[in-house]
């Protein structure tokens, strides 16, 4: 208790501290007064008393400081005197200052907006309850696992064996009869729905739950309330959840939502809840508008026609994923061990032995970041973003530490009085770190307000550059963990970038020599000239090695992203508009929807300015993958077997994009459902599966609900890009849409006159006079497409690219800094020279020399460290290798003409020096 009555007097000490200085002092002129009275009356003359009464009372100051430390913290006093000496420090060189924080602000403001998005892709947790406790369930088996075709996301691993992150639902159930093992589990399934309010329809991202998910995660509504149990049941009425997001773009956060009926693929839903506000669903890539229980899956997404049991009851269809939250003091392999046999029991069909099932193991992965695609997705890049951003930081300290070092030479005769007048060392070193500190927190302070200014660039990219759905993560806001972050690297920077100039200061300061050296003369090489010189042209050095190392890695991003743009298609993009329709299986089974599709394609046709129209299954670029067995009779199976691309086309669909055919025909109106199956295959698969063969004639087999069905090939096309512009083109083959006669979503292609925009609005009228509940979907020209696959080559390339030009003109500031002290320095050499006869020619070439060789030195060390890191991001270049002499030529010769286009103003002056004046400089 003593200790802290004693903290808060001297905390209000600091505060009265003036007052009680003026009482103390009062009381010792008091005291000396007294005294001077006593030594008049002894016979003294008033000033011979007053002289002995302070040499008796003895030093004054010293009893105030003493006073002062006894009462006070003197380390804040004298804190508080260094910041106020460092602003009038900094007041009278303003060019310094203003230099200095422009320098630490880019670095830490690139530094401050990249960490808040990166910490979005690398490091947030989901926003729940205790987010460390959630586990994600996947399965792995061994290769001899008989696997039908109906499981999904089966992905094959380096042993052999396959992967899967989905269950079945009643393997799910299966499950839930152990919750011994765990706390919680539930369920999810990311889906595509069309959402119908107030008679406007639109397309929403949704997200299957089971009834106990909000519960499991520690969730309440902010609005209403959220799902529960009783949601999740077939006699339930359906209910839905809206995101904040969702509620504020479609409701405008209108609080009578709630009650409120919505269509989801025609369903009538009612909304009972808004879900919190950070919370946008189980899977971080992307953002969720609907929340709905998972016994809606059969009537929002009702099985085909030729299924005889829906997906939610099927045991063999492995489409869900599954969290549980883990029970305190039960490891993750006591869980396995606990459900391990259920969930071989659950997977194993009845006519299948149980031998075949025992490599069927669970497996959990961490769950605190949910289903972590946004990591696979930007982690590569988040990384060498902050590489990036800390080479920038880094290069603005040297920077800083080169403008500091000239500086020191310019206050080493007031260092050197300071030191002869009794001023410790440490108490100048304290004093010099306080002036880069400050200088550093105004630095953090501005480049905290271009990170905020800025925290919205990334996803501004991608909107621009046709990113469709922006995670969350990417828009994270600034809170205190950004402020502290900002204040720490603020303050590391200040005290790591100031400690050796000033300690080379303080060094240089040090004897009588020291005292008598003027601010601008050519000092001796043992105490600063080459010395000082060259540990600044040793920076510099540093920082055109820097740059060349941000330059060069911009340069390869930008030309991987050139080198992108100009790959083949494969076909004609221009003039060309598509979107997607994905007509509900609640309102339109494969009858109608054929129906519609065939209404659509004539009536679209019809449209003045349409040349031609086709449909597909999926998209030439942008979509993924739509795998189809794949079976050439005669040879052997494989397990797993072997999947290529399938595409199902209608007949104007090679000649709508441009596609050469180059054998055999397209599909025609003999192609019909009572005829054989046939296909057209591509060059890809025409060269994988029938090498030194003509395949027109040949057939294969595919897997319609587990029969095998012969196709035959009647054409080879041209190969086309598919997925993006990277991947190269898979085997393909393509179907026809007349034999099909299937519904579900199709994409629909355009051929136009002119500009596929100016037609887009009839193509709307077209189809919402057909069915007003009908969104397009991803309506877009075949260019944009192609360019939204580009996105975060775009993106990388423009942030490289900033990083590349933030670090030549931090480079161009450190080269002018050190060139110009370094003709300050020798002012009165050059005068010497010059009056010795030398030409203002010589004088000019001379400095040149010495930028020249810092200029070498620095590409040659920048391009040795590149070759070293480019490795990390090969696989991120396309076209080129992070060796390419042409690349890494250009930066180089870049990086030496603007060092010496920097170095050129103060090597000008230097060759106009007068020489009279150069000699009476000192």
């Amino acid at each position: 208790m003593r200790a802290v009555i004693a903290f808060l007097a001297r905390m209000r000490n600091l505060v009265t501290g003036s007052r009680d200085d003026a009482r103390f002092e009062a009381e010792i002129e008091t005291h000396i007064a007294l005294l001077s009275e006593r030594f008049i009356q002894q016979g003294m003359t008033p000033k011979q008393a007053t002289r002995a009464a302070r040499r008796q009372f003895g030093n004054a100051d010293l009893q105030h400081q003493q006073r002062r430390d006894s009462r006070t913290f003197s380390g804040l006093l004298a804190l508080g005197r260094d910041l106020r000496f460092a602003v009038r420090r900094l007041l009278r060189n303003p060019l310094l200052a203003v230099i200095a924080i422009l320098s630490l602000g880019l670095g830490i403001g690139a530094n401050t907006a990249i960490v808040s998005v990166a910490r979005g892709v690398l490091l947030d947790p989901l926003p729940v309850r205790e987010p460390q406790q959630l586990r994600l369930l996947t399965w792995t088996s061994g290769p001899q696992l008989p696997v039908p075709p109906v499981w999904g996301d089966i992905y094959q691993s380096d042993s052999g064996g396959l992967v899967s992150p989905s269950f079945s639902y009643p393997a799910y159930q299966a499950l839930q009869q152990h919750p011994e093992a765990y706390s919680a589990l539930f369920a999810f399934k990311d889906i595509s729905l069309t959402a119908t309010a107030d008679n406007n329809a639109a397309p929403a991202s949704a997200e299957l739950v089971s009834g106990n998910a909000f519960d499991a995660l520690g969730l309440s509504a902010s609005l209403g309330r959220v799902l529960t149990p009783a949601d999740d049941t077939v006699s339930a009425a359906p209910a839905v959840v809206l995101s904040d997001a969702y509620w504020s773009r479609r409701f405008g956060r209108a609080p009578g939502v709630i009650g409120q009926t919505i269509a989801l693929n025609g369903v009538p839903v009612t909304i009972v809840g808004i879900a919190p506000q950070r919370f946008t669903g189980l899977d971080t890539a992307t953002p969720i508008d609907l929340f709905v229980p998972v016994s809606l899956q059969p009537v929002l997404i009702p099985r085909p026609q030729n299924s005889s049991i829906s997906v939610l009851d099927n045991p063999q269809s492995w489409w869900l994923q599954l969290m549980l939250r883990v029970r305190p003091g039960v490891s993750d392999a006591q869980i396995q061990a606990q459900l391990d046999s259920a969930l071989r029991q659950a997977a194993q069909p009845a006519a299948t032995s149980a031998h075949a099932f025992a490599s069927l193991h669970l497996a959990l992965q961490p769950g605190s970041r949910g289903v972590d695609d946004l990591h696979g997705q930007y982690a590569e890049s988040a990384w060498i973003l902050l590489s990036l951003s800390g080479l920038v930081l880094l290069l603005a300290c040297v920077n800083l530490a080169n403008l500091l070092l000239a500086r020191a030479a310019s206050r080493r005769r007031e260092i050197a009085t300071r030191l002869a007048l009794g001023a410790r060392r440490s108490h100048i070193l304290r004093q010099l770190l306080t002036e880069t500190v400050l200088l550093a927190l105004l630095g953090g302070f501005a480049g905290l307000g271009l990170a905020f200014f800025a925290r919205n660039a990334i996803p501004a990219m991608l909107a621009r550059s046709g990113g469709s759905e922006i995670p969350s993560a990417l828009t994270s806001a600034f809170d205190l963990r950004i402020l502290a972050f900002a204040a720490a690297i603020s303050l590391l920077c200040g005290m790591l970038t100031g400690l050796l100039p000033a300690l080379t200061a303080i060094r240089a300061a040090q004897g009588a020599a020291a005292l008598k050296d003027s601010p601008y003369a050519a000092s001796s090489p043992s105490l600063s000239g080459s010395a000082r010189l060259g540990l600044g042209a040793s920076l510099v050095v540093l920082q055109i090695a820097l740059s060349t190392i941000l330059l060069a890695g911009a340069a390869l991003f930008v030309r991987t992203l050139i080198n992108l743009s100009h790959v083949s298609l494969g076909f004609e993009s221009n003039h060309i508009l598509l979107f997607r329709l994905n007509p509900p299986r609640s309102l339109y089974d494969d009858a109608k929807g054929v129906a519609l599709f065939r209404r659509l394609q004539e009536n679209l046709a019809a449209i003045p300015g349409v040349r031609s129209v086709s449909m597909s299954n999926i998209a030439i670029i942008g979509d993924g993958h739509s795998g189809s067995s794949f079976h050439i009779p005669g040879t052997p199976h494989h397990n797993p077997e072997i999947r290529v691309q399938e595409n199902s086309i209608t007949d104007d669909f090679f000649s709508t994009l441009g596609i050469p055919l180059l054998q055999g025909r397209r599909f025609d109106s003999t192609d019909t459902p009572a005829s054989p199956p046939v296909a057209v295959i591509n060059q890809a698969l025409a060269q994988s599966f029938f090498p030194h063969t003509n395949p027109i004639g040949l057939t294969f087999e595919i897997d319609a609900d587990e029969i095998a069905v012969p196709v035959r090939i009647i054409g080879i096309a041209a190969n086309t890009r598919y997925a993006d512009l990277r991947a190269p083109t898979p085997p393909t083959f393509y179907l026809s849409y007349r034999q099909q006669n299937e519904s579900g979503r199709r994409v629909f292609t355009l051929r136009t006159a002119a500009d596929p925009a100016t037609v887009l609005p009839q193509v709307r009228a077209v189809v919402a006079a057909i069915d007003p509940n009908l969104p397009l979907l991803d309506a877009r020209s075949m260019n944009e497409q192609v360019r939204s696959t580009l996105v975060n080559e775009r993106i990388f390339a423009r942030l490289t690219a900033a990083f590349g030009v933030l670090a030549l003109i931090l480079a161009c500031i450190g080269i002018y800094g050190i060139m110009a002290f370094t003709v300050s320095r020798r002012t009165s050499e050059i005068g010497i020279r010059m009056a010795l006869g030398a030409q203002s020619r010589q004088v000019l070439v001379l400095i040149l020399r010495q930028a020249t060789w810092m200029s070498l030195a620095g590409v040659f060390c920048g391009l040795v460290a590149t070759l070293w890191l480019a490795r990390f991001i090969r696989s991120m270049l396309y076209g080129l290798t992070p060796s390419d002499p042409i690349t890494l030529g250009f930066v180089a010769m870049l990086l030496i003409v603007i060092s010496l286009l920097a170095a050129f103003g103060p090597a000008r002056r230097a060759a106009h020096i007068d020489p009279n004046q150069a000699l009476r400089h000192e």
